[in-house]
C-alpha cells in the first residue's frame, strides 16, 4: 500500500499557494471579494507581529476567516512581500491529516530555500485539526524567530497563557449587512462625522425592516454550516462523541436564546449528568455558537455559586438556519432581536463585561460591568413592542425597574430602553433615561463597541 508521501504533500501545496508560480487567479477572487470591517485591524495584527509571537484568528466555522486570510496574503503580496515567503495550508484538508505542521514548514523552507533567519509568512487554515496544536504552534515561532506565524480556529480559541494573540471575526455586524446590501446610504444623513448618527426623516421603519432580514439571514449561516459544526469530527476533537444530544442541546438553546436557563433545567431536558452538560455547553461556546451571561443580583453583585445563566445565540440567523425565518411578529422575535444586539459585541474588548440581572420578582435584561470596580456601567431594557409609549399610558414596570437598578447600583450609569421606533430623553425615578430605537442601536454599537456615549437622531 502507498502512503502520503512528500510528493503527495508537496502537489497539495503548491495547489494552496498558487502564487509560488505567479498565478493571480486566487488573488484576483479575493481581491473582489468585499472586506470586513475588521480586516484592517487584521492585516494590522500580522505587521506588527514580533519574535516568538503567534496571531491566532478565530470564529464560528464558515463565518469567513479563510477569506480574510487570502485576502491578508493579497495585500502582502501587494505591499512588496515576496510570494515565495508565503505559505497558506488547508489543515482542514485529509491530505495532511496526521502531518506534523513542523514537516509541512520543513517542506516549504526547503522549497523554497529560506532559512532561520529569512522572513516568511505562515498561515494555518484550521489548525485544529492538528494534536496539541497549541503547544507545536508556540514552538514553530520559537524555531523560526524570523516567522509571522498565523493560524485560524472555528472551535477552541487559545487561553491567555498560550503567548498567542487571539482575534475574535464575528458573524456578519449589522453595518456590514447593510453596506454589502448596497443600502446602508439609503438610511443616514451624509456628512455624519464622528459617533454620531442622524437617520433621514422617516427611516426607522425601513431601517427595522432590513434588520428583519438581517436577524432572519445576516449572510450567516447555512444549515449545513451547522452540521458541519455539529456532526463532523471537529465536536470529537473536544471529547464529545454523542452529536445528536450535542444538536439536541443546541435547539434547545436556540429556542431559549435572550433567556436565563438554569443547569438543572437543561440537565433534566436534555437527560444527561451536569459534567457532560457543561462540556457540550463549553464546546458550543468555543466553537462560537452560543454566548452566556453572568448573573447579578439586584445589588448587582456576582453570585458565589452559578446555577443559571443567560444565554444567546452567537448569530440570530441560526435561529432562522434550525427552524425556519421568523415573522416579526412572532411571540420569539423580541428575543431574537435581542440575540442580534449581543451578537453586535462579539469580539470586541467589552463583550466581556456583560451580563444581566435577575431576583425573585424582578430582571434587568442587560448590562455590562465597568472592569474596574465591577458596578454597572450601562444598564439596558428592551421594549420591541414600544409599551413604553411618549405618552406613558402604556408604561410597564419595565422602565420603573431599571431606574431602580440603576439607583441603587451606580447612579452614574447610562440607562437605555432600547425600542421598535420609540426615541426621546427622559427622566424616570431621578434616573436619566435614553429610548432609542434598538435596530439603530445595534447598527452604532457595531460602529463603537466600546461604550462609548451614543450620540443619534431619528
Amino acid at each position: 500500500m502507498q502512503s502520503i508521501s512528500n510528493d503527495y504533500l508537496s502537489h497539495r501545496l503548491s495547489h494552496d499557494n498558487p502564487w509560488w508560480d505567479y498565478s493571480s487567479e486566487i488573488e484576483t477572487k479575493t481581491l473582489t471579494m468585499p472586506k470586513r470591517d475588521l480586516f484592517p485591524a487584521f492585516a494590522q495584527s500580522i505587521r506588527d507581529l514580533g519574535q516568538d509571537d503567534t496571531l491566532v484568528l478565530a470564529g464560528c466555522l464558515g463565518v469567513g476567516k479563510t477569506v480574510m486570510v487570502h485576502q491578508a496574503i493579497a495585500g502582502l503580496i501587494e505591499d512588496g512581500a515576496p510570494s515565495s515567503t508565503i505559505l497558506y495550508c488547508a489543515l482542514s484538508s485529509p491530505v495532511y491529516g496526521g502531518v506534523d505542521i513542523n514537516r509541512l514548514l520543513e517542506m516549504f523552507t526547503a522549497r523554497q530555500r529560506h532559512d532561520p533567519d529569512t522572513p516568511i509568512f505562515i498561515f494555518f487554515d484550521e489548525i485544529q485539526y492538528t494534536g496539541d496544536w497549541q503547544e507545536k504552534f508556540a514552538a514553530l515561532g520559537r524555531s523560526w524567530p524570523k516567522a509571522y506565524l498565523i493560524a485560524a480556529v472555528s472551535s477552541g480559541a487559545p487561553a491567555i497563557n498560550t503567548g498567542a494573540s487571539c482575534f475574535i471575526l464575528p458573524p456578519l455586524t449589522f453595518p456590514e449587512y447593510l453596506r454589502f446590501k448596497g443600502v446602508e446610504k439609503t438610511f443616514f444623513a451624509e456628512g455624519q462625522t464622528g459617533s454620531a448618527l442622524v437617520l433621514k426623516p422617516g427611516a426607522i421603519r425601513a431601517l427595522n425592516e432590513e434588520f428583519h432580514e438581517y436577524v432572519n439571514s445576516g449572510d450567516f449561516p447555512e444549515q449545513n454550516k451547522i452540521e458541519g459544526l455539529l456532526n463532523t469530527d471537529l465536536a470529537s476533537l473536544h471529547g464529545i462523541s454523542n452529536t445528536q444530544e450535542l444538536n439536541r442541546l443546541l435547539a434547545i438553546l436556540a429556542t431559549n436564546t435572550g433567556r436565563e436557563v438554569s443547569f438543572e433545567d437543561l440537565t433534566n431536558a436534555l437527560g444527561v449528568a451536569k459534567n457532560t452538560l457543561r462540556k457540550y455547553l463549553d464546546y458550543l461556546e468555543r466553537a462560537f455558537l452560543i454566548r452566556r451571561l453572568t448573573r447579578v443580583d439586584q445589588s448587582a453583585n456576582r453570585f458565589k455559586r452559578a446555577v443559571a445563566f443567560k444565554v444567546y445565540l452567537t448569530t440570530p440567523c441560526l435561529y432562522a438556519a434550525l427552524f425556519g425565518p421568523v415573522d416579526a411578529q412572532a411571540d420569539i422575535f423580541p428575543r431574537l432581536t435581542e440575540t442580534a444586539l449581543v451578537s453586535q459585541w462579539l469580539g470586541a474588548e467589552a463583550a466581556a463585561t456583560l451580563g444581566y440581572a435577575s431576583w425573585r420578582g424582578g430582571a434587568i435584561d442587560l448590562l455590562a460591568l465597568d472592569p474596574v470596580n465591577d458596578r454597572p456601567s450601562h444598564v439596558y431594557e428592551l421594549d420591541w413592542p414600544d409599551d413604553y409609549a411618549p405618552d406613558g399610558k402604556k408604561a410597564g414596570t419595565g422602565p420603573r425597574e431599571l431606574s431602580a437598578f440603576v439607583s441603587g447600583t451606580n447612579k452614574d450609569a447610562k440607562a437605555f430602553v432600547l425600542t421598535r421606533e420609540n426615541t426621546r430623553q427622559g427622566t424616570i425615578g431621578g434616573v436619566d433615561v435614553t429610548l432609542v430605537p434598538l435596530s439603530l442601536y445595534a447598527y452604532w454599537l457595531a460602529r463603537d463597541p466600546t461604550l462609548g456615549g451614543f450620540h443619534g437622531e431619528v
